[in-house]
C-alpha cells in the first residue's frame, strides 16, 4: 500500500475514534476531565503528612482511607513531570561532568537520580497547585515531610483564609536506621529496573530531619500545626 494511502487509512480510523460517542472524543467516559473530577468539598477537610522520606506515609494514608475524593498534592509528582518534560525536550538538567560519569555498577547517573536539581522548582509548582486547589475549596492531601517549621503558620493561614473546617496531620515516623535503609532499598530496586531509575535521597538529607535516633523535627511541627489550627477554631487532630 502506498504511504499516502496508508496515512489516509490510519487517519480515517483515528477520525472515527475521535467522533462524538467514540472512545477518544473530548467528552468520552475516559476523558481526563471526567476521570479527575469528583474531588469532595463537603466539610472542607485537609490532610497534611509529616515524617521522613520512605517512612511509609503513603501506606498510612491508604490505611486511614484517604484516597478517592481527595486532591493529592505532592512535590515529588511535579519533580517527575519536570524530569520527563526535560527528557522529552532533550534538556535534562544534567551537568556535563556527570552525564558520562561511570558508577561502580558500570551504569551511569539516571534521570531520577538528579531529582535534587529539580527540588526548588517542583516545590514552587506544588505550592501553586495547593493555592489553586484550596481556593477552589477542594478537600486536599498535602504530602510532604513537614520538616520546615516555617510552613506551619503559612498552612494555618491558608486553611483559615479558604474556610477549611477540619485538619488531620498524619505523622509517620520510623527510626533513623530504618528510614535510611528503606530509602536505599526503594532507590536501588528502581535503579535495577532501568527506565528513569530511582529517586535518590542523600543520607545527609534524611539525617537532617532527626533530632534523636527515633524522633524527627516533623513530629514537633505536626503538633504545632494542630495546636495552631485548633487556636484558629479548626477541628484538628494529630494521627500517627
Amino acid at each position: 500500500m502506498p504511504p499516502a494511502d496508508l496515512r489516509a487509512e490510519v487517519a480515517a480510523a483515528l477520525e472515527d475514534l475521535c467522533a462524538p460517542g467514540a472512545p477518544l472524543h473530548v467528552d468520552a467516559d475516559g476523558a481526563t476531565w471526567r476521570l479527575h473530577a469528583g474531588i469532595a468539598t463537603d466539610g472542607l477537610a485537609a490532610v497534611v503528612t509529616a515524617g521522613p522520606p520512605a517512612g511509609g506515609k503513603s501506606t498510612r494514608l491508604g490505611e486511614l482511607g484517604y484516597g478517592a475524593g481527595w486532591r493529592r498534592i505532592d512535590s515529588d509528582v511535579f519533580k517527575l513531570m519536570l524530569i520527563e518534560h526535560d527528557l522529552h525536550r532533550g534538556n535534562l538538567a544534567l551537568p556535563a561532568d556527570v552525564a558520562d560519569l561511570g558508577l561502580p555498577d558500570r551504569g551511569v547517573v539516571m534521570p531520577l537520580e538528579v531529582s535534587g536539581l529539580y527540588h526548588h522548582e517542583s516545590t514552587v509548582l506544588a505550592d501553586k497547585a495547593q493555592e489553586i486547589c484550596m481556593a477552589a475549596r477542594e478537600n486536599v492531601i498535602i504530602e510532604g515531610t513537614l520538616s520546615c517549621h516555617g510552613l506551619v503558620p503559612h498552612l494555618v493561614g491558608d486553611l483559615v483564609t479558604h474556610g477549611y473546617e477540619t485538619l488531620d496531620a498524619v505523622l509517620v515516623e520510623v527510626p533513623l536506621v530504618t528510614a535510611l535503609e528503606r530509602a536505599l532499598l526503594r532507590w536501588w530496586a528502581e535503579r535495577q529496573e532501568g527506565g528513569l531509575g530511582g529517586r535518590f535521597t542523600p543520607a545527609a538529607t534524611i539525617r537532617g530531619l532527626y533530632r534523636t535516633d527515633t524522633v524527627t523535627a516533623s513530629a514537633a511541627n505536626a503538633q504545632d500545626l494542630v495546636e495552631k489550627a485548633r487556636a484558629a477554631n479548626l477541628d484538628a487532630r494529630l494521627t500517627s
